[in-house]
């Protein structure tokens, strides 16, 4: 297969991807810290979660753009569901991941965009329109705007800043005794930070990353911008999360080695 071709395929993909970003911060930013209409509704273990116009109406706005330019392409969406998803090309859109931190007034909230081809992501971009800040990557490198971005060496736990989005994402004990054991090791423990955690990693701030249960529309913008800067990220087992799941992401392979010793004897079953 053509090297240059793919890459020149990609870029092309990358930049159609800069305008889906770009309409839908045009939709959400005049919302950010406004008097929205917040709708509850329950997720697959009853629990509430609140939705706004903002996140329907970019998603909306997304969907009808990529439909208008690649009709032929599959949309996974986390508010309107899928459509072609056996397609091989598909955009997995995920319009505010945190919506807690954005109804909150709180920016560390983000766009999600990711295309996966033969159902392996290929590129993922995560804007926040607020700070003007926009992380991508691919198979042509990670950036931050125009900079090109990379994780940091990190050889060893007690070295590492480690971030995760809430505890409440640990379920049973195993899980919670896991983390404990990671916890106890690291240099630092920052909990919060939702999709930033992420790009903080790729961009050589934080060196480890571990969360609970991820739909993929919340995972997997971020697994070409990590790879491309050098990083590694899978499920609590060492596999890939091409659907979502468990989530550890490293800077470093060493310390994704050195955590996946505990995280990979904990119960993440159903």
């Amino acid at each position: 297969m053509n090297i240059e071709k793919i890459d020149a395929e990609i870029e092309t993909y990358l930049n159609f991807t800069h305008q889906i970003a770009n309409i839908a911060g045009e939709i959400i930013k005049p919302l950010f810290r406004s008097k929205l209409k917040i709708t509850e509704k329950g997720d697959k273990e009853n629990r509430l979660s609140q939705v706004t116009e903002a996140d329907r109406g970019a998603e909306l706005a997304m969907r009808s753009f990529i439909e208008k330019h690649f009709p032929e392409h599959g949309i996974i969406g986390e508010e309107y569901g899928l459509i072609r998803e056996d397609a091989a090309y598909v955009w997995v859109l995920d319009p505010i991941d945190g919506t807690d931190p954005f109804l909150a007034g709180f920016p560390t909230w983000g766009t999600l965009i990711a295309l996966k081809i033969n159902g392996h992501a290929r590129i993922g971009m995560m804007n926040q329109p607020v700070f003007g800040e926009r992380f991508y990557g691919s198979s042509n490198g990670a950036y931050l705007g125009s900079n090109r971005i990379s994780t940091r060496p990190c050889k060893h736990l007690k070295d590492a800043n480690l971030s995760i989005t809430s505890l409440q994402m640990l379920s049973n004990e195993s899980q919670k005794y896991a983390f404990r054991e990671i916890k106890e090791r690291v240099s630092h423990l920052r909990v919060g930070g939702d999709c930033y955690n992420y790009a903080l990693l790729a961009a050589g701030c934080i060196d480890l990353v571990i969360e609970g249960e991820l739909a993929q529309w919340d995972i997997q913008a971020h697994i070409p911008i990590i790879e491309a800067a050098g990083g590694v990220i899978t499920n609590w087992k060492g596999n890939p999360v091409n659907e979502g799941g468990w989530i550890v992401a490293a800077g470093d392979p060493s310390i994704h080695d050195q955590a996946l010793n505990f995280l990979s004897m904990a119960d993440t079953s159903p």
